[in-house]
């Protein structure tokens, strides 16, 4: 499934000062209150576990999405950013080539000139 087409359903529909005062409990601990009770801990575990998840997708979609590829009917080629580095006054360009097939990559940086 695409991200653009996930669909969710809010958890609350709570709005101005509602939700401030939600903030507010988060912001000053509250939830903390409910780990002496196992099955809300475990429920802040998965919680904790889901925030993680996100975080690696998100890190992961950040990277796809600064490279270029290529398919074709069996490899496929990526190219990272253009990497610029000067050195003694001397300004050099690279960029970085992957080609994967059968799911073995190999990876060369290019000097352009």
């Amino acid at each position: 499934m695409a991200l653009e087409s996930a669909k969710f359903t809010a958890i609350h529909d709570k709005r101005g000062s509602d939700l401030t005062a939600m903030q507010s409990a988060f912001d000053n601990d509250k939830h903390l209150d409910i780990i002496d009770f196992p099955a809300e801990a475990a429920m802040l575990f998965q919680i904790k576990k889901m925030q993680e998840e996100l975080e690696y997708l998100r890190t992961e979609i950040a990277l796809n999405k600064a490279k270029v590829s290529l398919a074709g009917p069996s490899t496929s080629i990526s190219f990272g950013d253009l990497i610029t580095t000067t050195s003694r006054g001397r300004t050099n360009y690279t960029i970085v080539l992957t080609a994967t097939k059968n799911g073995v990559s190999k990876s060369t940086t290019l000097t352009l000139t």
